[in-house]
C-alpha cells in the first residue's frame, strides 16, 4: 500500500505546471494590489509563532499528522512562514489563486531546511472538490473562509479531502455576534462626537457610512456576494453543526489567535476596544485624528462592553476553529 506522501507525489505529478507552479486553478488576483497588502494590515516582519502554535493545538488534540498539509489562501505567507517550520508531516502544499502572493510567499519563506517538502499551488477554494479524497491530514487557514462564495461546499470538500483524524484548522474569522456590535456601535459614533463639538470632516462621515454598511453587507444573507472579495460573518454554532453534517467536530477558541497556543502558552486575548479600534485603524483606514476623537468620546461605551468580559473571553469577534474528522476505530 501506497505511503500518504506517495500518494500526494503520484497526484502532484498530474498536475499542469504554470510558471513553476503547480496549477489545480486559474490564476485569480486579489482584489487590491497583493505587494500593499503587508503595509495596511501592519505586518513588519513574518514570525513562527503562528505556525508553531498551530502545530502545538494539533498535537493537543491529538490530530492526525502523518500525512500532508494543505493551506488554503496564503496570501504573503503569515501563517505559511511559521508552518513550514513546525509541521511534523511529509509535505505541505501551499496554495493561493494569486500568483502574485504565491511568489511573495516564496520570498517569505526562503530556503531554509524544513521537515516537510514544500510545494506551491495556484488553487481557487471553491476547486477544492478535484483534489484526491483523503489526501490530507491536516487543512489550515488563517483569515479566507470569509473570502469563500459556497461555505457549506467548501466545508464538504474539506471532510472529503481530509484523512480521518485530519482537521481543518481556521483562524482569523470574523464572528457575526462580535461585528454586528461592532456596526452598531459604529453607528453612534457621529451623534457622539457632534454632541461633544467635534465637527464630522465630510471624508469621516464617508467612511462612517462605509463601515457601518459593510458590517450589514457581511451579515446579510439574501445578496449577491459573488463578486465581492470579503463575504461573510459566522456563528460559532452554526459551523459546529455544519461540520457535523459532514462527520467534523468542532472545537472553537474565541478570539484566540495561533499564536496564542505557542509557548510561552499564555493566551493573550484581544479586549474588543482594542479590537474595535484596531480594526477602524487597518481595515477602514480611519486617520490618527479621527480615532482620537472616537477612543476619547467613546470611552464610556467601549468600557461598558469590556467590562462585561473581565471575567471571560467576549464578546466573540474572532477565533480560532478545529474542525476534526472522526478517526477509524481501531479494530478491538
Amino acid at each position: 500500500m501506497s505511503s500518504p506522501a506517495e500518494k500526494f507525489h503520484a497526484w502532484a505529478e498530474t498536475l499542469p505546471k504554470w510558471h513553476g507552479l503547480l496549477q489545480v486553478s486559474p490564476d485569480r488576483a486579489y482584489a487590491h494590489a497583493e505587494e500593499d497588502y503587508d503595509n495596511q494590515y501592519g505586518v513588519t516582519a513574518m514570525e513562527a509563532e503562528d505556525g508553531d502554535g498551530l502545530c502545538r493545538l494539533l498535537q493537543t488534540h491529538q490530530v492526525d499528522t502523518t500525512g500532508p498539509a494543505l493551506e488554503i489562501g496564503c496570501g504573503t505567507g503569515y501563517l505559511t512562514f511559521g508552518l513550514a517550520r513546525h509541521y511534523p508531516g511529509p509535505d505541505f502544499l501551499i496554495t493561493d489563486p494569486s500568483q502574485a502572493f504565491l511568489r511573495l510567499t516564496q520570498r517569505h519563506v526562503g530556503n531554509g531546511e524544513y521537515p516537510a517538502r514544500r510545494h506551491f499551488a495556484v488553487l481557487n477554494a471553491d476547486d477544492l472538490g478535484q483534489l484526491p479524497p483523503e489526501m490530507f491530514s491536516v487543512i489550515a487557514m488563517r483569515s479566507t473562509l470569509h473570502h469563500i462564495l459556497g461555505v457549506e461546499a467548501f466545508i464538504a470538500a474539506c471532510a472529503r479531502t481530509l484523512r480521518p483524524g485530519g482537521a481543518l484548522v481556521m483562524g482569523a474569522e470574523p464572528c457575526e455576534y462580535g461585528y454586528v456590535l461592532m456596526g452598531a456601535l459604529g453607528q453612534t459614533i457621529a451623534p457622539v462626537l457632534q454632541a461633544a463639538g467635534v465637527e464630522l470632516l465630510p471624508i469621516w462621515k464617508k467612511q462612517l457610512g462605509t463601515f457601518v454598511d459593510t458590517i450589514k453587507f457581511y451579515c446579510r444573507r439574501d445578496l449577491d456576494k459573488a463578486t465581492a472579495e470579503d463575504k461573510h460573518l459566522f456563528n460559532p454554532h452554526e459551523l459546529g453543526e455544519l461540520g457535523a453534517t459532514y462527520g467534523l467536530q468542532l472545537k472553537f477558541f474565541p478570539n484566540a489567535t495561533f499564536g496564542d497556543f505557542a509557548p510561552p502558552f499564555q493566551p493573550e486575548f484581544v479586549s474588543f476596544t482594542v479590537f474595535f479600534l484596531n480594526y477602524l485603524k487597518y481595515c477602514m483606514l480611519f486617520d490618527a485624528e479621527f480615532l482620537k476623537h472616537i477612543q476619547r468620546h467613546l470611552k464610556p461605551q467601549l468600557k461598558y462592553i469590556d467590562d462585561c468580559y473581565r471575567s471571560h473571553v467576549g464578546p466573540a469577534i474572532t477565533g480560532v476553529f478545529l474542525l476534526k474528522k472522526t478517526p477509524v476505530a481501531s479494530a478491538s
